[in-house]
């Protein structure tokens, strides 16, 4: 028994870090601990039919640190009927490939009848991404996040959604730090209560190098009734991007970074080097921007923003050099669109309030499932979302309907 338990303590001092297999390696401590190839083959027949075998199997892989191995025997004894297996097999998974290919791991073996659902704990449900009706769920209340309607009114209505339980919380404390910014909390910004869509449906990405993409098709009921103008999406995790009325956050978003992409929606663009598809597309004379001046702009941005040459402090910025433009910031500080955890200036506050001032001059989420819709052909939802973007006052909604 001895040494049983000094293989639990081998087991435990390498593996320290996955704290949940704790009670679980300690229960399996007493399993025989003979590593022979004859042993190990008799085992793995035995796992065929047996979870207690398949556990062992784990234990001996977890020992030897092939984490892969250990999954795999993990999840043997998951569809072998023992739940306490599928707990650990979960949250191993989602250690070595993540929350997202965990949950379709998880969505496949229950669509095959391999696994249920009511085997895995309403916790690891909710972390996972897989959502019940709130009269089924224990606190429905830690769930929920109420909407917040701006007492300066709501020049956009701007409609949360979570995929998983950490982004649940982090929109709570996002919504919470909003209401309390002196200079946010000015502005005529409201939010709808956040809505919860499964994390297999959004299938948000999890590449820490990229930008979060996911399948916003998902959203198309959600955007067909909602009274809403934009979407901010806090799922995934890499890079938070704004494209097409959606905000998209990772699941650990700080105000800071979520302030950054709100300037955004706003027409507001990075004072860093762009990309050369994205300066492309933003760096044109035509197109007034409330934070940049191109060459040769100045006098109609000063116009277009009722603003007095006094009030600008030029300075050149990065922003597009990919296509060969000078660019300009109108402040000569570092501020929170060249790194978003730097203060805002005062002038750049005085510029988003008049911007919402014209909230049909903002793209509103509909134009973009209208283009999705086109796309898939479906000229009836094309036309429920255009006459939505229209009713907004947008004009190029307006346009393709007149056509």
């Amino acid at each position: 028994m001895m040494a049983s338990f000094n293989l639990a303590k081998l087991i435990l001092s390498k593996k320290s870090q996955f704290t949940g297999f704790f009670v679980f390696l300690l229960l399996l401590g007493c399993q025989p601990t003979d590593n022979s190839s004859s042993n190990d083959n008799h085992l793995m027949q035995q796992a065929q039919t047996d979870a207690s075998a398949a556990n062992t199997l784990a234990a001996k892989r977890l020992a030897s640190n092939e984490l892969v191995a250990a999954l795999k025997w993990l999840q043997q004894a998951a569809r072998l009927g023992d739940v306490a297996a599928l707990a650990h097999a979960l949250q191993l998974q989602q250690r070595l490939e993540g929350k997202l290919a965990t949950a379709h791991w998880l969505a496949q073996s229950v669509a095959t009848k391999q696994l249920k659902l009511s085997s895995v704990s309403e916790l690891q449900q909710q972390q996972l991404g897989f959502w019940s009706e709130p009269s089924v769920v224990t606190n429905p209340s830690v769930l929920t996040v109420a909407g917040y309607t701006s007492p300066n009114g709501c020049a956009v209505t701007i409609q949360p959604v979570a995929t998983q339980l950490a982004g649940v919380q982090q929109w709570r404390l996002l919504q919470q730090q909003w209401q309390q910014h002196p200079q946010l909390s000015q502005l005529a910004v409201c939010y709808s209560a956040l809505k919860h869509v499964n994390s297999t449906e959004l299938n948000c990405s999890e590449q820490v190098a990229t930008r979060i993409s996911c399948q916003y098709q998902a959203l198309e009921p959600l955007v067909a009734k909602a009274d809403i103008s934009q979407v901010v999406i806090i799922a995934g995790r890499g890079k938070a991007s704004y494209n097409n009325g959606i905000i998209q956050l990772p699941d650990n978003a700080s105000l800071a970074l979520f302030q950054h992409e709100f300037f955004h929606l706003l027409g507001f663009i990075d004072e860093y080097k762009l990309a050369v598809s994205s300066a492309e597309q933003v760096c044109h004379a035509e197109l007034i921007h409330p934070n940049i001046v191109l060459n040769n702009q100045v006098e109609y941005y000063l116009q277009h923003w009722q603003l007095k040459g006094s009030e600008l402090e030029l300075t050149a910025v990065e922003s597009c050099n990919a296509v060969g433009i000078q660019a300009y910031r109108i402040v000569a500080a570092i501020n929170p669109m060249q790194f978003y955890e730097a203060k805002m200036p005062a002038v750049y506050l005085q510029l988003a309030r008049k911007v919402l001032q014209q909230p049909e001059q903002i793209m509103p989420v509909q134009y973009y499932f209208a283009y999705l819709a086109r796309q898939q052909q479906d000229w009836p939802l094309w036309q429920q979302f255009m006459q939505q973007a229209s009713k907004r006052g947008y004009a190029d909604a307006q346009q393709a309907l007149s056509l």
